[in-house]
């Protein structure tokens, strides 16, 4: 670590173009391209090689190799640590410092109150024995996880890609939501669902967690198109009986109404009977409407512009009951949104089967990561 490096305030050179490695590039791995004058404060000056480690949120595993020099000056934010020694090659380093036993050793270090104020302390950071590998023993073992890591970004780009299909598939058969092209008769969201189903509210002080009891949904709980089962927290039998009315089952389609507005899910067979949180609506598909056609009708990006237009607040972000209520909706005849669905159904079955091998490979990648950093590969 070579601690407080170089830094640059980028708002002295206006002009100047420079490649950021922000937290939020991070997800599409690629740094920023962005003039001094768009970079609101000081930066570090990073090389390429060096490795760095998300201090903030760091039960998010982010591990970043700054890549090769592309004509710019190459910055970072302050809240990465970062790691340059030529001891280390760098793919090694990356994967190591995500690797569960560091990852724990990692969470030791962390102080705030929680949220966005987490953040690892490097000075406690520093204090971490690792175990170093010749480089020729890292390059290795470092080439063996990039291939099992690559195999397990494939099957997830195919997943992205079927959701892409369905939604091809969509604006194909019904036209832009924005526009409705073909001329469907067009309802509020309100006259196409069971009365009185769009919950904007739901367990409001949950207790502690209560093992067995009744699995509550969080805006936070809704990922990637649906409710990711294994963070649930439950409540007390007693405690959710008060909200029976934000009871959500099988078939329903839940929304995030805050936070991360317009995310939907729907609710799987083993949480019919969960119930939800302040924050997220539970809508219900009447006899007008087909829960296939409707979910996939909230997830086109005609209605999504719509949602972000009713947005209120810019640190409190919600849309309103009242305004979701009124959200515009195409109907179709059911045959068509029958038809529809039956096509979404038979691609739901291709993603489960990639879903299973994705999470094969993911055991398989533990396993190769632990054999790899107890030096057994």
């Amino acid at each position: 670590m070579p601690g407080r490096g170089e830094s640059v305030n980028p708002a002295a050179y206006p002009d100047e173009i420079f490649d950021l490695y922000s937290i939020s590039a991070f997800d599409c791995r690629e740094p920023e391209m962005l003039r001094g004058s768009e970079i609101g404060s000081t930066k570090q000056l990073v090389e390429p090689g060096d490795v760095m480690i998300s201090k903030i949120v760091p039960h998010i595993r982010r591990a970043w190799v700054v890549g090769k020099n592309r004509g710019h000056r190459t910055i970072a934010s302050s809240e990465w640590i970062v790691f340059r020694d030529k001891r280390i090659y760098p793919d090694f380093m990356r994967h190591l410092l995500v690797e569960d036993r560091f990852h724990a050793k990692f969470m030791s270090t962390v102080s705030g109150v929680g949220g966005s104020l987490l953040r690892a302390r490097p000075a406690h950071v520093a204090t971490i024995e690792i175990s170093l590998p010749p480089l020729a023993d890292q390059r290795r073992i470092a080439e063996v996880l990039d291939r099992a890591e690559a195999l397990r970004a494939k099957r997830r780009a195919a997943l992205a890609q079927l959701d892409i299909l369905t939604q091809s598939i969509f604006i194909d058969v019904f036209g832009d939501p924005a526009t409705n092209p073909k001329g469907w008769p067009v309802l509020q969201l309100h006259e196409v669902v069971k009365e009185g189903t769009i919950v904007t509210y739901g367990i409001v002080q949950a207790g502690e967690e209560f093992p067995g009891g009744v699995p509550y949904i969080r805006t936070g709980d809704i990922v990637g198109g649906e409710i990711v089962t294994s963070g649930l927290r439950h409540t007390d039998p007693e405690i959710a009986a008060k909200f029976s009315r934000s009871r959500v089952e099988a078939g329903d389609i839940v929304m995030s109404i805050r936070a991360t507005v317009g995310t939907t899910a729907l609710v799987p067979r083993e949480l019919d009977g969960a119930n939800l949180t302040q924050g997220t609506g539970k809508i219900s598909p009447g006899k007008k409407i087909e829960r296939f056609y409707l979910l996939n009708y909230l997830r086109a990006s005609g209605t999504q512009h719509w949602i972000r237009l009713q947005i209120k607040g810019a640190t409190f972000r919600e849309i309103t009951l009242t305004r979701l209520r009124e959200l515009p909706v195409a109907v179709p005849p059911i045959a068509t949104q029958r038809e529809f669905a039956r096509a979404v159904k038979a691609i739901e079955k291709l993603k489960t089967a990639h879903s299973a091998s994705l999470a094969e490979l993911a055991s398989l990648f533990a396993s190769l990561q632990h054999r790899a950093f107890r030096g057994e590969l």
